[in-house]
């Protein structure tokens, strides 16, 4: 068995399969930024004025990437939610205090995060995911290995397909190291 031996004289085994032997401790990436003050929620209800309306917003301003971690959302009316990447300005919108899942934290992410009846001002430039709330007042939860991954300057919108129906939603993000 072949031993690599770290600069501090820490020993690790390497079996003939190229497996590293060691005792360690692991845990979720999103656990570890919440350690870090890096893992907020995003809350908040509303009823879109009209099919095909953006409800909600997040636009990547700092330097570092941003995930979405899930979606947890339900509507008071069976309708197709479309997650897209878009470009443009948000108009109409009104800013969503992020909270830490750190509680007691006072960082936050340096984004622009904002809900509205109907955000304007954006172009799709494609559906990253979409959601079927096929019962209404239903809890649905889009949850992907992969994440949303939204760079510095790039952002993403929910749209309602359907005319009318009350919205409640949380969105997990976490930022990168």
């Amino acid at each position: 068995m072949t031993r690599i031996t770290g600069p501090n004289g820490t020993v690790v085994d390497v079996d003939d399969q190229n497996r590293i032997r060691a005792f360690a401790t692991s845990q979720p990436q999103d656990k570890d930024l919440n350690t870090k003050s890096k893992s907020w929620t995003l809350r908040f209800t509303n009823t879109p004025t009209g099919a095909g309306d953006n409800f909600f917003y997040l636009k990547n301003d700092g330097l570092k990437n941003i995930f979405v971690t899930d979606i947890r959302i339900s509507s008071s009316v069976v309708t197709q939610i479309l997650y897209n990447h878009v470009s443009g300005t948000a108009i109409g919108g009104t800013a969503i205090t992020p909270l830490s899942r750190n509680l007691g934290a006072a960082a936050s992410p340096t984004a622009t995060i904002e809900q509205g009846v109907d955000i304007t001002g954006l172009t799709d430039i494609g559906v990253i995911f979409f959601e079927e709330c096929s019962v209404a007042n239903t809890l649905f939860h889009l949850k992907t290995t992969s994440n949303i991954i939204i760079p510095q300057g790039q952002a993403i919108a929910f749209q309602r397909v359907e005319a009318t129906g009350l919205i409640d939603c949380v969105v997990s993000i976490v930022e990168a190291e």
